[in-house]
């Protein structure tokens, strides 16, 4: 081959490879895939980058990257989906159809439609930008705007719909710049009643914004603030007290009546927003009980309209929108009346009260002392009240009728005589001679415990009648050592006691004994009375008791009447279940109620105190040590009406100095009085 020759092939493959790298760089597709996949990523200074020279002429990288960043994060937009059409090209001129899909926080998801204009500059294709391509109709002198329409967090009601929980209005003190005499005067003043440092008014009071005429909001009450501190706070010139800066507050309309029940919201923090989407910093969430339990149906979602408003400040278009979905209602179980009944009583205890509906298991009342004003939680509370309730000896804030466990004493006596009568050990004329001394120490070699002790009881044989009316120590002890340990300990799992109970709000696990304990002879004879390691709530000692109106059959206590929508329809409605099937057999029933109901009819009974004339009542008193002192002891009584159409069962548990638990009996005998003679 000649050199002429040579240098023509040569020539005429590089010429190919310009061609081919010419080619390659000549397809406006990677251009517009390069920017797809950066705007897919969210990377905005890569889609900058992709940009013609005019159109980097027209707006600095800065003011590019912040615009979107800007408008993606007011929307809260968590991805954007996009699908690129056909291409079409003209010479030196391409458009690209795209389909995008929104994924947002704020207005859910929306579609829009772009055409990615390109260009080809220096051999290489270039995207023409503009603001259309952030929004189809957004044009260069426009804005765009995000706005909130709030969604009203739902109601809490009773079982008859009366509101408990509303959302409404609070006071809010705010200060009038122009009516004020001497600023650093006026923050001395007031400071101390909002609990503020002066310098934080002062800070509010020269803010920019504020002018002689300005309402500045420096702290919000509840509405059912005492008049004297309205007087203090209005004494001082230049204050105003308003109900209409924050109308999204949360109304608690009996204040402590349903504290432990319905709980209390509070302001969103920010690890609250962090942990939960489809919130803004201004939203209230639960914090305690059924505000808390049932957030997801309370929690209305506020609605936004994201539109293009133009230079003359008029809506240009409206790119999407999603309406303000209100909360649900949630509608209990409990009677009004019963529940004011169950607090008065209780007021100025310490302890618990739960009312059930016998046959279905509807809570009717649940009352905690001493409680709290949930008014105070939503706008935040002062200081000194957390201050004064967080250190407050008998906790407030405890709900004792499903949160405190205690020894079940004497209450448990009735459950133990049906695993005695079940594994033959006794039946109903069994006497039991050990139960007619004070006391009496087990004749075996493994008693590793002091002697049983009984109550003070009429002298006479001890049969499981006596047994049950005198509440004899002794006679169940006699029995349950009889029982090898796993038939006791499976008796009571029959009964629920150890088991986790389904419930509209936390329930501590009652304990047969702790996991570390070995069983022995001690432990299981103070067992079978209620003592040992045995805890319970007030809310499960109650359940247990359904089993003597249900054929054996222990009813699972409910809260929760129905749940609806805003638009009434129903989402969740009660509906009685069965919790544990067949806890006990039909034929012990018949056995011990009658007994139960001799506690209350017999003079010598336990619960004589709360006899009623016209009104059967069965029940079981109990007693258990608090503390090792044997200075505090918890006060027991489950009180039920067998023979009433709407029979009622209260658990009733005091913490009282020892001794003193007999006002049990009295507060119940007025519930009893005013549910049934009202």
């Amino acid at each position: 081959m000649s050199n002429k020759t040579l240098i023509l092939a040569l020539s005429l493959v590089f010429s190919i490879l310009l061609l081919l790298t010419a080619c390659q760089k000549a397809n406006p597709m990677d251009t517009a895939q390069a920017y797809i996949d950066a705007w897919s990523a969210l990377d905005f200074e890569k889609m900058y980058d992709a940009l013609s020279t005019d159109s980097q002429e027209s707006i600095s990288k800065d003011k590019f990257i912040e615009r979107y960043e800007t408008i993606f994060s007011a929307i809260k937009l968590n991805s954007v989906e996009l699908s690129p059409q056909e291409l079409i090209q003209e010479e030196d001129k391409a458009f690209l159809p795209l389909d995008a899909v929104f994924h947002t926080d704020t207005v859910d998801s929306f579609e829009a439609h772009f055409t990615l204009p390109l260009v080809l500059e220096k051999d290489e294709w270039k995207l023409v930008w503009t603001p259309s391509l952030i929004f189809p109709d957004l044009g260069s002198d426009d804005q765009v705007r995000l706005v909130s329409q709030h969604a009203l967090r739902g109601d809490i009601t009773d079982r008859k719909g009366n509101p408990i929980a509303i959302e409404g209005e609070a006071y809010t003190v705010g200060a009038v710049p122009g009516k004020i005499p001497d600023k650093q005067e006026f923050a001395k003043a007031l400071a101390p009643l909002l609990e503020m440092e002066e310098e934080k008014i002062l800070n509010e009071l020269s803010k920019d914004w504020v002018k002689d005429d300005s309402l500045v909001p420096l702290r919000s009450f509840p509405l059912n603030i005492s008049q004297e501190f309205k007087d203090k706070i209005l004494s001082i010139k230049g204050v105003m007290l308003a109900t209409n800066v924050v109308t999204d507050s949360r109304r608690y309309l009996d204040n402590e009546l349903y504290s432990h029940v319905v709980g209390y919201v509070q302001r969103v923090s920010a690890e609250d927003l962090e942990k939960n989407k489809g919130y803004s910093s201004q939203d209230l969430i639960g914090k305690q009980g059924i505000e808390a339990s049932f957030e997801e149906q309370l929690h209305g979602i506020s609605g936004y309209t994201l539109f293009i408003r133009d230079k003359d400040n008029k809506t240009k278009s409206i790119v999407a929108e999603r309406p303000p979905r209100n909360g649900n209602t949630v509608s209990l179980t409990l009677d009004p009346k019963l529940q004011e009944m169950a607090y008065q009583v209780l007021k100025d205890h310490v302890g618990a009260i739960v009312a059930l509906d016998g046959k279905t298991g509807e809570v009717l009342a649940m009352v905690s002392s001493p409680g709290y004003d949930p008014n105070i939680f939503p706008n935040g509370v002062l200081p000194s009240k957390w201050k004064e309730l967080s250190e407050h000896p008998d906790n407030p804030f405890i709900n004792r009728a499903t949160y405190a466990l205690y020894p079940p004493g004497s209450t448990l006596k009735p459950f133990s005589a049906v695993m005695a009568l079940e594994e033959g050990i006794i039946h109903e004329d069994t006497v039991v001679k050990e139960a007619e001394k004070n006391s009496w120490t087990p004749d075996m070699d493994d008693w590793n415990g002091p002697p049983i002790t009984r109550t003070n009881h009429p002298a006479g044989p001890v049969n499981l009648d006596r047994a049950l009316v005198w509440s004899d120590n002794i006679y169940f002890a006699w029995a349950a050592l009889k029982l090898p340990y796993e038939t006791f300990q499976a008796y009571a799992q029959k009964f629920g006691i150890g088991e986790p109970i389904p419930f509209a709000l936390p329930v501590s696990q009652s304990i047969i004994k702790n996991d570390n304990t070995s069983w022995s002879k001690r432990l299981l004879a103070v067992s079978s009375i209620g003592q040992g390691e045995m805890l319970i709530t007030p809310l499960q000692v109650g359940a247990m008791y359904t089993a003597f109106l249900n054929q054996g059959d222990i009813i699972l206590p409910q809260i929760i009447q129905e749940i609806k929508s805003p638009d009434g329809q129903t989402i969740e409605e009660f509906e009685r279940k069965i919790w544990k099937p067949k806890a006990i057999h039909e034929k012990w029933i018949d056995v011990i109620l009658p007994s139960l109901i001799n506690v209350v009819e017999d003079k010598t009974g336990t619960a004589h105190r709360l006899a009623i004339d016209g009104l059967t009542i069965a029940a079981k008193t109990g007693t258990a040590q608090k503390d090792d002192e044997g200075q505090k002891e918890i006060g027991w009584l489950v009180a039920f009406t067998p023979e009433e159409s709407n029979p009622l069962i209260l658990s009733i548990a005091l913490e009282v100095p020892a001794g003193e638990g007999g006002v049990k009996l009295d507060m119940a005998k007025e519930i009893f009085e005013s549910y049934y003679m009202r």
